[in-house]
């Protein structure tokens, strides 16, 4: 039987903020006082641990799973969270076409679930969809998609010189519902009266939907970083959930999901 290393979690009991529950449970977790630090530091106080343990829960996107000794570990592991997130999915290509006005360029796709407008241009700007120089040669083999994370972690840093206190758990978390109103931003796309918590508004600069601040390949960058630092297996994962769920088509200038796409996630998790 294997033992499962003692990874952070919620103290007992706690029922949260729903304003911030999901993505900022810093106030809640056994470490709470731990998000206060860069995470660098953090980690460098425990060689051996993977962030993604030691803070286990502290958001909705952040909670461990053990090492796997399955090759497809990046081929299916990607489906799972595209399923939790996909509460209100109606079918590829039924929600309402958008274009994202991003670093100079238009790219259109379609926001058939409410996170596709946080997650598709997130994938974008990192380079990481289907399209934009990856294979599924590599996402097919663990050690060279972990590798390639390794390396796209080191260039992050290398292109945007984080400094330490840029790189503090909390104000990261913290910028996650801010990053999708952003993110609605630059698509021109409203953001929906249930996402409009003050804290979410007030970090955004979001006032409406002709006076707000669009998303930049920093604030992305700084997120996906974020995960890196709690362990290069995790940044492979982010990687890979972005890569399988979405492809870049017509020369640069669309986004588009699952069977457009070369590779179709939900077809290969159910050939598996």
């Amino acid at each position: 039987m294997t033992t499962r290393p003692a990874c952070g979690h919620l103290i007992s009991g706690s029922e949260g903020d729903p304003a911030t529950f999901f993505n900022n449970n810093c106030k809640y977790h056994i470490h709470g006082d731990e998000c206060k630090r860069p995470i660098p530091d953090v980690m460098a106080e425990h060689p051996d641990m993977d962030g993604y343990c030691y803070f286990s829960e502290v958001a909705m996107y952040i909670n461990y799973s053990p090492p796997s000794d399955d090759p497809n570990q990046f081929v299916t592991g990607p489906l799972a969270g595209c399923i939790s997130l996909r509460s209100e999915y109606k079918g590829l290509n039924t929600g309402p076409l958008v274009t994202y006005h991003f670093n100079g360029k238009d790219i259109k796709t379609r926001i058939d679930s409410e996170n596709y407008i946080y997650d598709d241009l997130y994938g974008y700007s990192l380079g990481l969809l289907q399209g934009q120089g990856r294979t599924v040669e590599q996402l097919r083999n663990p050690a060279v998609w972990e590798e390639l994370a390794k390396v796209k972690c080191q260039e992050l840093q290398d292109t945007y010189n984080f400094k330490h206190e840029e790189l503090i758990l909390e104000d990261i978390l913290d910028m996650n519902m801010p990053l999708m109103a952003m993110s609605h931003c630059s698509a021109a796309f409203a953001l929906p009266v249930s996402l409009r918590f003050p804290y979410v508004t007030d970090k955004a600069k979001y006032h409406s939907i002709t006076d707000c601040q669009s998303v930049t390949s920093r604030e992305f960058a700084r997120h996906h970083y974020m995960k890196c630092l709690m362990g290069t297996h995790n940044a492979a994962a982010d990687a890979a959930y972005l890569f399988a769920r979405a492809c870049l088509l017509d020369n640069g200038t669309r986004i588009s999901h699952f069977a457009d796409c070369p590779f179709d996630l939900e077809k290969e998790a159910a050939a598996v």
